[in-house]
């Protein structure tokens, strides 16, 4: 969806209406290419960049009140934790007035305004071992906060361990965690949930009427698809996929036990070359999930260097050191708060996120390119066959 053209003055004016202390012929307003889905821009204060104002996208995040609501109790949670102890914060919203975070305009849409974090720094890519251990501990005891009052288990867990686990393929029932925070509700439906995205494939693949060989050039590159194979392994790995959901969640109503960012790439987290408190970037997925949920999405994006469309397969890999040390250095801020189906399951969460990114770029393919931005046809598939590709290399090296 493209964003409306705005006027600097109509932007200034909402800036304005946050700070109103601040003198409008001192604001400047220059929009940012940065991110998918929210409308952003940075706002300079006399020469200097100073906030980042964001209109919540209402097309996606349908409940922008509920995204509100949960981002309040979010800022709540972190006052009373020391910011030097844990080492993250959130990023510095500035609250509308002393009942609202958000201004909401003329046409009903929220705005929000953010300070701007200037020495940090936000990593595309991983360049080092030291950033995938540092992004590993963020997110780490960000999970531990979102849920250390969830951590009554009736059982000690047993800690992890690097062998491999076989899968189990058939639903697993065991000891689950006590009732999510009732705080949190979910801002979107069924994000990360195999079963919900599976039920949207295999619809997509009814309705799609297009060739299931297919060829097209980027470049260089001859790229060619071959869609029967992509749906034999889809099947061949459901049933894994379907069971690890199973032990995650409850029995009634298929709920997620614990609360997760769940967007914990690299790129949602702004890490500082002096080692001050890393900045924890886009709340509005904190809702419930599974711990295992952003392990693998660290995972995911920290291991691999290729661009999400690289067209070149063979820059399509897994750097292993990189892995290792996100996945450590994650596992270190939670592993007593794991129980024994997260146990069971770590050494699946890197596949998990994977292949559910790429089931969902392959399905707004068979959907016609409705969700995600496309520049040529083929785009989503080039997206999903690197997902696929990235995981049939965790799947070798579990299996040895």
């Amino acid at each position: 969806m493209s964003s409306k053209k705005r006027s600097s003055s109509e932007l200034i004016y909402k800036v304005h209406s946050f700070v109103p202390e601040v003198l409008v012929n001192e604001l400047e307003a220059q929009q940012l290419g940065l991110g998918h889905i929210h409308e952003s821009y940075l706002i300079q204060q006399s020469g200097l960049p100073t906030w980042i104002l964001q209109r919540i996208n209402t097309q996606v995040f349908t409940q922008p009140e509920q995204v509100e609501k949960n981002h309040r109790t979010l800022v709540d949670l972190f006052k009373s934790e020391s910011i030097d102890t844990l080492g993250i914060q959130l990023p510095e919203v500035v609250p509308y007035s002393a009942e609202r975070l958000y201004y909401w305009d003329a046409d009903n849409q929220p705005w929000r305004l953010y300070s701007f974090y200037g020495e940090h720094i936000c990593y595309e890519y991983c360049p080092s071992l030291e950033i995938a251990r540092k992004a590993g501990k963020a997110f780490g005891r960000f999970s531990q906060v979102l849920n250390k009052l969830e951590n009554n288990h009736e059982n000690e867990p047993k800690k992890h361990h690097s062998e491999r686990v076989k899968p189990v393929l058939q639903s697993t029932v065991s000891t689950k965690t006590s009732g999510i925070a009732e705080a949190f509700k979910p801002t979107l439906d069924a994000f990360h949930s195999i079963h919900h995205r599976a039920q949207q494939h295999h619809t997509a693949r009814a309705k799609y009427h297009g060739p299931l060989h297919l060829n097209t050039k980027q470049g260089s590159h001859l790229l060619q698809f071959n869609l029967e194979v992509w749906n034999l392994t889809i099947e061949k790995y459901l049933p894994m996929l379907l069971a690890m959901e199973n032990a995650l969640t409850s029995e009634i109503g298929r709920n997620f036990n614990r609360l997760s960012h769940n967007d914990a790439k690299l790129n949602n987290v702004l890490l500082h070359p002096e080692n001050e408190a890393a900045v924890i970037l886009d709340l509005d997925t904190v809702m419930p999930g599974s711990l295992l949920f952003d392990l693998g999405d660290g995972l995911r994006s920290i291991a691999t260097s290729a661009k999400e469309d690289e067209p070149d397969l063979a820059q399509v890999r897994i750097h292993w050191e990189y892995y290792q040390q996100y996945r450590d250095a994650f596992l270190a801020e939670v592993d007593s708060m794991l129980n024994q189906d997260e146990q069971r399951y770590i050494s699946f969460a890197g596949p998990y996120m994977t292949f559910i990114m790429g089931l969902r770029f392959y399905t707004d393919f068979l959907n016609g390119n409705r969700y995600y931005y496309s520049n040529y046809p083929e785009h989503n598939l080039v997206r999903a066959r690197n997902q696929f590709h990235l995981f049939h290399q965790m799947m070798e090296k579990l299996n040895g």
